[in-house]
């Protein structure tokens, strides 16, 4: 199984920290999503893709980076 890096944990750290805000999330895939924290398992973060107007799991380890404006 594959461990959360510190730049995931990083991440994570904001984007809970995000208060209900918009921010840009970046996939290890390749995916941008502008996109809003609902909720967050041990393995999982659940967001509201705003552009596409539906709710996307996404494991923690394929985060590769956030911007919060």
């Amino acid at each position: 199984m594959n461990k959360v890096t510190q730049k995931q944990r990083s991440s994570l750290k904001s984007i809970r920290n995000s208060k209900g805000r918009f921010f840009g999330l970046y996939t290890r895939q390749g995916k941008t999503y502008n996109a809003q924290f609902v909720n967050e398992t041990d393995s999982y973060i659940t967001i509201r893709d705003r552009n596409a107007n539906r709710k996307v799991k996404l494991a923690k380890t394929s985060i590769e980076s956030v911007t919060i404006g």
